[in-house]
């Protein structure tokens, strides 16, 4: 299995993992289909990093968010607004399997698109106590929340979980959210360019590829349109 399985429109995406060498990294990448989901870009700041608007109209907390945050020995990265309130409640509640039973998926009816998230404690080449799971409409009873997961003590290299919002086509979309574990045979610095070759070149908008034996987002591969 892939980091992107082969489907038209995964929407949005991360993967959290070690490389063929060892190397920690986490990849998240944004697709869309609308002239307003294809108008953001992924800034990189020292510790943050910020999906913004590029066409210059209002700001939605659906598509315009931050990402991914980092401390001196952890990680956070996820689709949406829970981002930041994880972060901020991390002190308080840091199981992230535990919170995010406090999410819902976002509301964007009839959709109701997947918030997915990814977490981990980073010390050195380590990659410990690392969660992925998502807060998905429950298949059959839309007005119900479930919350798949998969927790690991420790990565081992060439190993990554990963997870995507989508996994059907731009006309016919099917949520996804269900985390896997999956093989990382090459070097962290080669995933960006690997993975914006396989998304659908009219629907890809960005994706960022960040090394995390550094105490902050320094060594990034990006793509973007």
């Amino acid at each position: 299995m892939s980091l992107i399985e082969s489907v038209e429109y995964p929407g949005r995406g991360l993967a959290i993992g070690r490389d063929v060498d060892g190397v920690p990294f986490f990849t998240y990448w944004l697709t869309g289909r609308s002239p307003a989901s294809q108008a953001r870009e992924l800034v990189v700041h020292d510790r943050e990093i910020v999906v913004r608007d590029t066409s210059g109209g209002p700001v939605d907390d659906l598509r315009h968010y931050t990402a991914a945050t980092r401390g001196d020995d952890w990680v956070i990265v996820g689709n949406g607004t829970q981002v930041g309130e994880l972060t901020a409640a991390r002190e308080q509640l840091p199981d992230l399997q535990l919170a995010l039973r406090h999410l819902t998926y976002e509301p964007d009816p009839p959709i109701r698109t997947p918030r997915i998230t990814a977490s981990a404690t980073v010390t050195g080449t380590d990659l410990t106590e690392v969660v992925i799971g998502s807060a998905r409409a429950y298949d059959g009873a839309p007005e119900l929340t479930e919350h798949p997961s998969l927790y690991v003590a420790r990565i081992p290299p060439g190993t990554a979980l990963t997870t995507t919002t989508y996994a059907g086509t731009a006309s016919d979309i099917i949520t996804n959210g269900r985390p896997a574990t999956v093989a990382v045979p090459d070097a962290w610095s080669t995933i960006s360019d690997a993975l914006w070759s396989i998304l659908t070149p009219s629907l890809r908008v960005a994706i960022v590829t960040v090394r995390l034996d550094q105490t902050t987002f320094a060594d990034v591969r990006t793509n973007s349109r």
